[in-house]
């Protein structure tokens, strides 16, 4: 009887580590239940990059990068001019987006989020887990395109494009550029990351660390 007793108690908690660790799952690959952007968490503070433009001064700061790491959304055709610097993001397991193009250019071509899906999943060999715009704005017709290919539209409550850094709270997604035209200074931004607690943003969204695998 107790040894009954034993393996219905492992069967029942072995039913509901599953159940969790499917939950878990599914919420980090669909975060929203329909083509919803997100701006903003209610508990920690997240940093994430958009990098378009830089080679010696971005591959300095990768390697002396050190966890937490900030969510690098890269765009395709940098992705493709920084090999060297991609095998190390990849190597260091620094979680990464997709950065695209600015939102008009989705109405006018619509293959092509298509294609920078298939220059990405190229170099990292998956689709993208979480995606922006270069204006952070987003089209019906492209939330349709991003929820069909399973992505996660993020944009941020908090944008640092130029100038001084930005004050932030709890529940705070903060969007730092790193274009040609528009770039916050690398030193600054090393020092921003110094004196604030960031979290990933699968923690900042949903209030608990998870291990499921994001990328890479």
């Amino acid at each position: 009887m107790k040894i009954r007793i034993f393996i219905a108690l492992i069967s029942v908690f072995v039913f509901f580590l599953f159940i969790q660790q499917n939950e878990q799952w599914t919420s980090v690959f669909r975060v929203t239940d329909q083509p919803d952007v997100l701006m903003k968490g209610n508990h920690g503070m997240t940093l994430t990059v958009d990098l378009s433009f830089g080679r010696e001064d971005v591959d300095e700061w990768i390697t002396k990068l050190e966890k937490p790491y900030p969510l690098l959304f890269l765009d395709a055709d940098w992705i493709e001019r920084s090999p060297l610097i991609v095998k190390k993001i990849k190597e260091k397991k620094i979680p990464v987006g997709l950065l695209g193009h600015e939102s008009k250019h989705y109405e006018e071509t619509p293959e092509l989020l298509g294609e920078e899906i298939k220059r990405f999943k190229s170099a990292f060999g998956v689709i993208p887990l979480w995606y922006r715009t270069y204006d952070h704005a987003f089209p019906e017709p492209l939330k349709t395109q991003v929820w069909d290919y399973q992505m996660n539209m993020v944009s941020a409550n908090v944008n640092w494009i130029t100038g001084n850094a930005p004050t932030i709270r709890k529940g705070d997604i903060v969007s730092v550029a790193l274009h040609q035209e528009t770039r916050v200074d690398l030193k600054e931004l090393i020092t921003y990351q110094k004196a604030h607690p960031f979290v990933s943003i699968e923690e900042t969204l949903f209030g608990y660390q998870t291990e499921t695998k994001t990328f890479p």
